[in-house]
């Protein structure tokens, strides 16, 4: 522990945009803004040590909301993480200071972006999401998801465990109210807190993919799954959650869209490597690896209503290649399936018409979503690129079976009929450029796929890739 806080100051240094510009360590004058603050006793701790100095202004704001970008770079310095991982995520470009802090924190394996692909630098990070990566960098188990507080039944299901978790061990409070407020945002004050509560339970080296700590004897037993006990009696027994019917659907040369029911409501997590990857553990996929010293192409969550049909689209894949997809189910409280269901599929190999390299969402408001794409060479002069719109929700619209190439290039949906205005397009694209594709015209909280497809204007098609947004 020693040695952890004779290095803290060091892993401080350079988080300037976290907490302002530090000095030697010696005693500090207390800023204005944080007499009396709950927090003053461990922030005037660590202002005297030198880990962390106020603003010039003579105030160290402990109340201002810290973001997600700020809060990985301040967990990275402080466990060494320093290994990066490829970045996949449409809002974190190469150009962004976070760019590199975002990828030690996807190699780590402690956090996750969003469905869409996104990961929300700039946004402040929550207080289940500051927990989530307290629970990940320590590798606390997360089996038990039961707390006290009086709001528990707002905390995320993804979050439930470690917020158990964290609570449990005092790495992170709730209000004197009894409220845990998991969607509030983490301020400084609370961040300073978070990390010396971590620290005090940090006793090694990280691994390069943390994963939980084993489920000791005395743990728990899991929460039975709603509706698996009738009645009076006691004796309730445990459903776990399980996938049925996984299989793949449309598969391009990049993209891939798989298929899977659930037996409860809860959340699918899957993640997707190349060639014949051995079964992963089930915590492996939920903290998006496929075990250890395999690539991940891509992984993701998604929420599941039980006993209706999921579906998820794959990004980042290379034409004619074996891939396997990983998935799991976590139900309302926590309980996840038993063992990792498996769908082997492979991408389409290039035709003669060199077409679409990349496919990804962005993006989505009520009525919008962009889908990223990039195009490799010119192909159709009057159009390199053209695309439909089909509603995943059949009570949208009917077609929402997937279309041919030739369907696609003709503005069609699966049946041979047109779509709506709006719904089919000829993008100007440039050759080799990630293009953004504004589809508009779409109704709130409805999930779409978006068929895209490469000709050369003599009836010879790029396999048809295929993307999924989903509108607020």
């Amino acid at each position: 522990m020693k040695k952890f806080w004779r290095g803290l100051l060091t892993g401080m240094l350079g988080i300037g945009m976290v907490f302002g510009s530090l000095s030697a360590a010696s005693a500090a004058p207390t800023p204005k803004d944080i007499q009396g603050h709950w927090a003053q006793s461990k922030l005037q701790d660590w202002l005297d040590k030198g880990y962390l100095t106020g603003y010039p202004d003579g105030t160290f704001k402990p109340n201002k909301a810290i973001t997600r970008a700020e809060y990985v770079a301040l967990i990275n310095r402080l466990f060494s993480f320093k290994d990066t991982a490829t970045v996949t995520f449409t809002d974190v470009k190469a150009s962004n200071w976070a760019y590199s802090e975002v990828a030690k924190a996807v190699k780590a394996g402690y956090i996750r972006g969003y469905e869409n692909n996104t990961f929300r630098p700039g946004n402040p990070i929550t207080r289940q999401e500051a927990a989530v990566i307290a629970a990940n960098v320590l590798r606390l188990s997360n089996d038990t998801t039961s707390t006290t507080f009086k709001d528990a039944a707002q905390i995320s299901i993804w979050a439930r465990g470690a917020v158990a978790a964290t609570a449990n061990l005092k790495i992170i409070n709730g209000y004197p109210n009894g409220t845990f407020a998991p969607k509030k945002s983490l301020t400084r004050a609370e961040a300073v807190n978070i990390v010396g509560n971590s620290a005090a339970h940090y006793s090694g080296e990280p691994s390069a993919t943390p994963t939980p700590t084993p489920t000791p004897s005395a743990t728990p037993a899991p929460v039975p799954s709603a509706g698996t006990g009738g009645g009076g009696g006691g004796g309730d027994t445990v459903v776990y959650p399980t996938v049925s019917g996984a299989t793949y659907s449309h598969v391009g040369a990049v993209t891939a869209d798989v298929y899977l029911t659930p037996s409860v409501t809860g959340s699918v997590y899957y993640v997707v490597a190349p060639g014949t990857a051995a079964l992963p553990t089930v915590n492996d996929v939920y903290l998006g690896s496929a075990g250890s010293g395999v690539t991940v192409a891509n992984k993701g969550f998604k929420a599941a209503t039980a006993g209706s049909t999921v579906s998820f689209s794959v990004y980042g894949l290379t034409a004619n290649t074996d891939y396997s997809a990983f998935i799991i189910l976590v139900d309302q409280y926590g309980n996840k399936s038993l063992s990792a269901a498996r769908v082997d599929f492979k991408t389409a190999a290039s035709t003669t018409v060199t077409g679409i390299t990349y496919a990804a969402p962005g993006a989505s408001t009520t009525v919008t979503s962009v889908v990223y794409v990039t195009y490799e060479a010119v192909g159709d002069s009057a159009g390199q690129i053209r695309y439909v719109v089909i509603p995943s929700d059949p009570s949208v619209a009917p077609g929402a079976a997937a279309p041919s190439a030739a369907q696609v290039w003709n503005g069609q949906n699966a049946a041979g009929v047109e779509v709506g205005s709006g719904w089919s397009g000829t993008p100007a694209v440039t050759v080799g450029t990630q293009t953004p594709i504004t589809i508009t015209g779409l109704a709130s909280g409805k999930e779409y796929k978006v068929y895209l497809v490469a000709g050369n204007g003599s009836g010879s098609y790029s396999p048809v890739e295929v993307v999924t947004v989903q509108t607020k």
